[in-house]
């Protein structure tokens, strides 16, 4: 009788064991799934906006040049995209700050939360 209690107390030992253990190894592979997803679209978004940011800058030029000409006087079309460029500056800083933790709340909790 008391055999059968140690040898199932000894059985309930080996499984909480492996339990943990299998546990914990989940855990670590889970935790590695996600950093590698945050790290690839990390990754991502900066190729993606490093060559919308060389777009942008071409365009930007583009379209300076093209309103300095029409006016007369290259400089001030630089100053005019320059100008624009600051608005949209202010206008975000103002009032895109809700926007902006919006989307990065709803873009993170999709890559942590949904697997």
């Amino acid at each position: 009788m008391f055999e059968k209690i140690t040898d199932n107390v000894e059985d309930v030992q080996e499984n909480l064991e492996s339990y943990i253990k299998n546990l914990i190894d989940y855990h670590t592979l889970n935790i590695y799934k996600k950093t590698t997803k945050l790290l690839v679209s990390v990754l991502r978004l900066s190729i993606l906006g490093g060559f919308a940011l060389l777009f942008l800058f071409f365009i930007s030029f583009g379209a300076a040049y093209i309103i300095g000409e029409s006016l007369g006087n290259i400089g001030n079309g630089f100053f005019i995209v320059a100008g624009f460029y600051f608005i949209i500056f202010l206008l975000v800083a103002l009032f895109g700050r809700k926007q902006l933790e919006k989307r990065v709340l709803q873009s993170t909790s999709k890559t942590f939360f949904n697997d």
